[in-house]
């Protein structure tokens, strides 16, 4: 498989973690009492959902059609249906989590082809969130152990 190849799988892959952050995001917003919280998980949908459209850039200008990915094909009812079950995780930790396999595919496809400025910015983007989420993440453990 050619690396041009790869490369738009790997930004495929991108989209699907990108759209599955987004609504994690917002559950989370959901969730949450507290307005800067709510504040912040909203501004990271958002934020999620324009990353969406700056992949969705990219891919066109690799003359990829966008009607053709599985992406389009999404089945929303399985993801409702999957997130009606008991959560293994709170909606904090998978937002954590998709960030950081996000972070991995963003590296994946920068080692197939750099020459997107976008994607690396959206790559340093993200790690910058990782590091906020973890600093947030223990704060709220430290207050509720206090």
């Amino acid at each position: 498989m050619s690396s041009n190849t790869l490369f738009i799988a790997t930004l495929e892959q991108i989209l699907t973690y990108l759209k599955n952050s987004k609504l994690e995001y917002l559950k989370a917003s959901d969730r949450h009492n507290d307005l800067n919280h709510k504040r912040f998980f909203n501004l990271q949908s958002t934020l999620r959902n324009r990353y969406f459209q700056d992949i969705i850039v990219v891919l066109r200008s690799k003359k990829v059609e966008i009607d053709d990915l599985v992406i389009n094909r999404l089945n929303f009812e399985q993801r409702l249906a999957s997130s009606l079950g008991k959560p293994k995780l709170n909606v904090f930790e998978n937002c954590f989590k998709l960030d950081k396999k996000l972070l991995e595919l963003y590296e994946k496809a920068l080692d197939l082809d750099d020459s997107f400025e976008i994607v690396k910015t959206h790559k340093f983007k993200i790690e910058d969130i990782i590091v906020q989420n973890n600093q947030f993440y223990e704060n709220k453990a430290f207050t509720l152990n206090s």
